[in-house]
Order: C-alpha cells, then structure tokens, then sequence
C-alpha cells in the first residue's frame, strides 16, 4: 500500500489563524476603513448639494473612488504587511529551540513550507478581498456606480500582495535572525536604486561633467518596492471644459503580472532553501553560508561608498585632481572598515583578523581602487557620451535661461557646444582649478526617445571679450539667447505663440504697482514681441551674462498673467515632460520683464497707455543706486 505525503496541515493552519489573529485583524481593519468606511464618509458631503448636473456628480463619485483605491493598492503598506505577515508565521525558524521542536514533529519540510506559506499569505489576502466585498455593498447603497475600479483595484493589490509576501519569505530564508527580515526586506529593495545613486554622486565629484541628479532606467526593476511605487497607479482625465474627471485608467497591469510571475521562481527558490537550512543557523545573521561573502562586499561597497561621498561633500578642493585623491583614499577606507564591520556582524564577536579575511579584504581594496581609478579614467567613456541626433527628442543648453527645442537645428546646435565642451576638457578644468577669470555653469539636457535623460554640467570661462566670440562656447550660448525664439521662451513659455494676456501690473522703484487697464495690456505685451523680434533686447541679455555696459535696465519690470491653452511650459518643463508620461502643467503663467533704454517699443506703448509721462518717470538702476544713497543721507540728517 503507497504512503499517501500530505502537502498542507490543518493543525499548523489553525495555530497560525487562530495564534496570529490580532495581525490579520489589524489588516482587515486597514482595508475596511479605506474602501467601506471612506466611501460612506465621501458620500456624506453630497447630501447638501442640489447644483450640479447628474453628469458632474457621477464624476466627481468616480473620483472618490479612484482616489480610495490608490490608497487600497499602494504598495508601500502591502510591503509593510507582508512582512509583519512572514515574520509571523516563520518567527519559529529564528529561535535554536522552537525551531528543533516543530522540525522532530512527524511533519515534512515541504509541509510546513506550503501550510505556513499560504495560511500567511490568506492574511493579506482575505482582508482585502472583505473589503473590497464589504466596500461594493456601501458603494451601491451611496449611489456609487463606478465599481469596476473596485475591482481591478482588488486584483492589483492581490498581485503586488503576491509579489511582495513571496519576496519576504525568500528573504526569509536566508536569514536566522527575526529583526533582520525587515531590515534586509528593506534594503533589496532599494539596493539598485541606492547604489546607483551612491555611485553617480560618487562620480560627480571625480567625473567631468557628471551631475548627481538621478534619472530612472530600465533596471529599477531591480528595486521592487521603488519601482512599483511610481510604475503602479491611477491616471485621471478630464472632460472638455478642463474642470472634470471624465475617464481614468490604472497603469502598471503588465508590472504587476511580471513580477507576480518572478514571484512564483522565488516561491521555488525559497523552498529549496528551506528544504537545505540547517536549523542551527538560528540566531546567525545569514544562514547560508556562500551568502556570507556576498553579504561582505556588498557592505563593503555600500558602505565604502556612501561614506566616501559624505566626505567628499564635506571638504571642498581647488582641483579635480585633488577630488580624485581624496574620493579613492576615503572609498577604500570606508569599504575596508565596513568590510570588518560586516564579519563581526557575521562572527557575532571581534575576532575577525584572520589571515583568510585579510587576503579577501585585499581583493576588496584591490577592486574597489580599480572601480574608482577606472571612473577618474571614463573607461566607460561616460564623460564623453554625447547621444545621436537621430536619439534626441528635445535638447537644451542652459547658463541665465535655457536655449534649444526639439527642431534639428536646435539639437544640432546644443550637440556642437556640448562637443566643443568636451573637447576642451583640460583647459576648462585648468581654468576652473586656477580661478582665472570670470566663469559660468551651463548644463546640458536631453530628453532622449526611450524616455531617458542625459544630463551634464560645466563650469565654462566667460570673460567679457568672449561673450560676442562665437568661437568660443560662451559666445556659441550667447548667440543662442540672443535669438528671439529663445527670449519668448524664456519669456512666456515654448508655446508662446498661444499666450492669451490677462492682466499686467507695473512695478517701479520707490512706487506703488500699477494695474494697467485691460485696453492697455495687449498693446504693452504686443509691444515686447516686437522689441524682442527687432533685437532691441540684445544689450539687456549681454548684461544678464555679465558684460558691462553704461545706461543699464530700467528698475522698472512688467508683470504680466497670461492664459495657454497649449500649457504654461518652459523648456526644462518641456524636456521633463517627454521623459515623464504623468506630468502635468497649469494653463496659466506669470511672466515678469525686465527692459532697457533700447526697447522703445516698450516705452512708447507705456507712454500711449498713460502708464508714464515720458521716459524720465523709468529709473536705471544707477539712478535707483542714487536714489537710495540720497535717502540713506536724508534719515541721517534727521
């Protein structure tokens, strides 16, 4: 007769809901207060409306619940509960006696495994599935119709439910310690994102060219919890009139499949873990043994890192080749000492200078200054990288304001200064180490086709003869500001050409801002376009970069509102936008201008419109400058 192998028992199973009750409790309460309860309360304020439409109202319901159901799946709290959950019902496997105990039981490793793993999991799931049951029932008694985003909010949150639960028990596995779950739990999970963001911190100190900001990649997968946190959510949209939801959707559907599916490889992994753990290991921080060098290094890394780029913030040094220095001798440092740290960790005690770890740790230093050297190097030739023409969707180059667009002439230009930039590496540098003169920060953008950006930023010379130099990068700059495409966008927006004034105000030295009249307003704003279109701006824009000049800008500035239908973006905004499918832009902007003696446009609009008598009422800031000096002497005298 064949030995019939049960796969799930019922005694564990209970013991696990019945011990472990006030953790599916707390749960279940969650998930009733942010779908039953909160939809009951969101529809109590509808109660004393009587003034909108059928239409409106069923928009604004649909609303609240898309607004619960971001909260019902956002994976931050479904991680949070999935690991109190795993620390649960495998808490047995942390403790040497508890651990002995339930193993002498007549019950299979696999058995354990399956019951403990599902009788967890039921704690994330049951609740979520009463609150969605319970939160369709008070929905329809409240007059809501939008139910269907109930539901695809219920199997989002069961699959990032999965997902996260099924990771925690892998991580689980290889621990014998019960705080460590959470902490490593936390930590792979933004293990890519921070160590990538270490490291490009770490290369904008010794790299040329190289910002810390950071941009998302492909490989952010990698860190679930982040990933999922900006990939997983709802959109909304509006109606005609701009005031009202009238469609939404959820996006991260195919995130959350992919990652249910790795889930169910890190299921199988976790069990043949469990299968080969030896119960002994409880109480050890990692309780696999080829997992203990990994665990170094990684520290190591991490830490050495991270550390090497508090240093760095701290001091500041007149050279890059000083940067570089101080960057490899604190990297190695830190990666050494964290190296140590980590096995007493591991040792649980200070005996850690064995010979075998001193050769390892030898290998550490030895990679770790490769890496460094390699970066100060650009093996990888990242300082030089400036993207194809043909992968550029928008391109900028920014000193007082950005210039550039997404026209190929524009792009081709921002290319041939980014290259004369990096062509003139040394000099730059030399220049930047020795202060010689004056000099500016300019950054470069693109927003490349596959959603990415690239983003550099250079101190460049800019003594006042280059400034009109067109062979020199700073005239190459100046030469794009001074266009008059470039000043409207800097002025109104890369859709100025739809700009609708509303109102301007005119503010003046030692006066009261003037409201101008709406007759008045068109006429100043169409005013600007013209001096701006004739180059009257030109002297204005070369003090801006620093040339000196007599008869300087009027203290007098131009405070224009506007409307755009087409969206109140400036070219940053812009560039952000193509690499950002969830950004969005207010309608209405604010403009202030700034003008001199040569924009006689300008002054004569202001003259017709009777906001001054003549050009004597507009103060230089010379004037402003004496002004102030002959107040100054008047309260001393008093």
């Amino acid at each position: 007769m064949k030995s019939k192998t049960s796969c799930f028992n019922k005694t564990i199973f209970k013991k696990n809901i019945t011990h472990f009750w006030p953790i599916w409790l707390m749960i279940l309460l969650w998930n009733l207060f942010f779908l039953p309860f909160m939809i009951y309360n969101s529809s109590m304020r509808y109660q004393a409306i009587n003034d909108v439409s059928a239409k409106e109202l069923a928009i604004w319901r649909a609303n609240d619940i898309l607004s619960l159901v971001q909260v019902f799946m956002n994976p931050i709290p479904i991680f949070v509960f999935s690991v109190i959950a795993v620390m649960a019902v495998f808490s047995y496997l942390y403790n040497g006696r508890s651990a002995n105990a339930i193993h002498s039981l007549p019950v299979t490793r696999k058995e354990l495994f399956i019951t403990n793993f599902i009788s967890g999991f039921l704690f994330l799931a049951v609740p979520e599935a009463v609150g969605f049951l319970i939160g369709i029932l008070v929905g329809a008694l409240c007059g809501y119709t939008s139910m269907n985003y109930l539901l695809m909010g219920l199997l989002f949150a069961l699959g990032l439910s999965f997902f996260f639960y099924s990771f925690t028990v892998c991580i689980a596995m290889f621990t014998g310690q019960l705080l460590a779950v959470p902490i490593f739990s936390l930590i792979i999970n933004f293990l890519y994102v921070g160590f990538k963001r270490i490291l490009i911190f770490l290369m904008e100190f010794i790299s040329y060219g190289l910002t810390g900001n950071f941009s998302d990649g492909n490989f952010n997968v990698l860190s679930p919890l982040y990933y999922l946190s900006n990939a997983v959510g709802v959109n909304y949209g509006d109606d005609s009139s701009g005031e009202y939801m009238a469609d939404a959707g959820f996006y991260g559907h195919k995130e959350v499949i992919c990652y249910a599916i790795v889930a169910v490889v890190m299921i199988v992994a976790a069990y043949f873990i469990y299968k080969i753990r030896d119960m002994e290991t409880a109480g050890s921080l990692i309780s696999i043994p080829w997992i203990c060098p990994v665990f170094r290094w990684g520290a190591a890394f991490c830490g050495g890192m991270f550390f090497s780029v508090i240093f760095c913030s701290i001091f500041s040094w007149n050279s890059n080749r000083s940067a570089f220095i101080m960057a490899l001798l604190s990297a190695v440092f830190f990666g050494v000492v964290f190296f140590f740290g980590a096995q007493m960790f591991l040792e649980k005690g200070f005996r850690v200078f064995q010979k075998k770890r001193i050769l390892e740790c030898g290998a550490f230093f030895a990679v770790m200054a490769i890496l460094i050297i390699g970066i100060e190097c650009d093996v990888l030739g990242i300082e030089k990288k400036i993207p194809d023409a043909s992968d550029v969707k928008m391109a900028f180059i920014s000193a007082n304001y950005a210039v550039g667009g997404s026209d190929s002439e524009s792009v081709e230009q921002v290319r041939e200064i980014h290259r004369q930039i990096v062509d003139s590496k040394k000099e730059f540098e030399e220049y930047a180490d020795h202060n010689d003169g004056e000099s500016y920060f300019v950054m470069v953008r693109y927003a490349l086709k596959d959603g990415s950006i690239l983003e550099r930023s250079y101190q460049i010379p800019s003594k006042e003869e280059m400034l009109l130099d067109e062979a020199t990068v700073i005239g190459k700059v100046v030469k794009m500001s001074l266009a008059p495409k470039s000043y409207l966008n800097y002025l109104f927006g890369i859709n100025y050409e739809n700009v609708e004034v509303r109102g301007c105000e005119m503010s003046a030295y030692g006066e009261d801002s003037y409201d101008m009249p709406k007759n008045a307003v068109q006429e100043v704003y169409e005013a600007v376009i013209k001096d701006v279109e004739e180059g009257n701006f030109k002297e204005h824009i070369l003090r801006q970069f620093g040339r000196a000049m007599d008869d300087g800008d009027y203290v007098t500035a131009l405070n224009f509102e506007y409307f755009n239908e087409a969206g109140d973006m400036s070219l940053y905004d812009a560039v952000m936008k193509e690499s950002n499918r969830f950004l969005t832009f207010s309608s209405n902007g604010y403009s202030s201008v700034s003008f001199d003696k040569n924009c006689r446009h300008i002054i004569d609009a202001l003259i017709n419109t009777k906001a001054i008598k003549g050009e004597g009422d507009l103060l230089t800031e010379e004037d402003a400058e004496e002004l102030e000096d002959e107040d100054e002497e008047m309260e001393l005298a008093q």
